[in-house]
């Protein structure tokens, strides 16, 4: 199996009035999604994969188009689903994410436990090594999703990551070992 880059999106303009699946990038997100493209000369990926909601596909699709990597799609790379929540303040949502990583296995925050993310992501992150032959690919997705399969495959503790990461953010998956880039 090949090398995973996992970019978090970059920067929505968040609307409390619309759902945050449908959230897009902001002004600022898309230059800061071009300032990621320019970190990421050097890499040849065999593929690029996005999540199907707006703001990761138009980060992947900046990056994508910086390189000349060809984009496919795939729905199971979508964020931890918390559309029945609602816009939620900072506090209530940090909380929220709290308990999830807490209790993986339980319905604590949102429509879908911990454990059902990360084995759908870890699904897709196969699919995309078959359909490449194994090669390095580079995957845009969330911040939840990622860290969730991210403390499986390299044993990092969730919360303090997910509460260190910022948008965008790339880190590479090499074996067991994460380095941000």
């Amino acid at each position: 199996m090949g090398r995973i880059i996992l970019v978090r999106h970059s920067i929505p303009a968040i609307d409390p009035a619309t759902p945050a699946r449908d959230w897009v990038l902001s002004s600022a997100g898309v230059t800061a999604a071009e300032d990621l493209a320019g970190r990421m000369d050097g890499f040849e990926m065999t593929a690029i994969v996005s999540s199907d909601e707006p703001k990761a596909r138009q980060t992947a699709e900046i990056l994508a188009h910086a390189h000349n990597w060809r984009l496919d799609c795939d729905p199971d790379l979508r964020e931890h689903d918390r559309s029945t929540l609602g816009f939620l303040p900072r506090a209530d949502f940090e909380a929220g994410i709290a308990r999830l990583f807490a209790n993986p296995g339980d319905l604590v925050f949102g429509s879908e436990t911990a454990d059902a993310v990360r084995t759908r992501f870890k699904a897709a992150v196969a699919r995309a090594h078959r359909a490449n032959a194994g090669g390095d690919l580079l995957l845009v997705t969330h911040g939840t999703a990622m860290t969730l399969y991210l403390a499986q495959m390299a044993e990092i503790e969730p919360l303090s990551f997910w509460q260190a990461m910022t948008m965008p953010m790339a880190v590479l998956l090499d074996g067991g070992t994460v380095t941000r880039l």
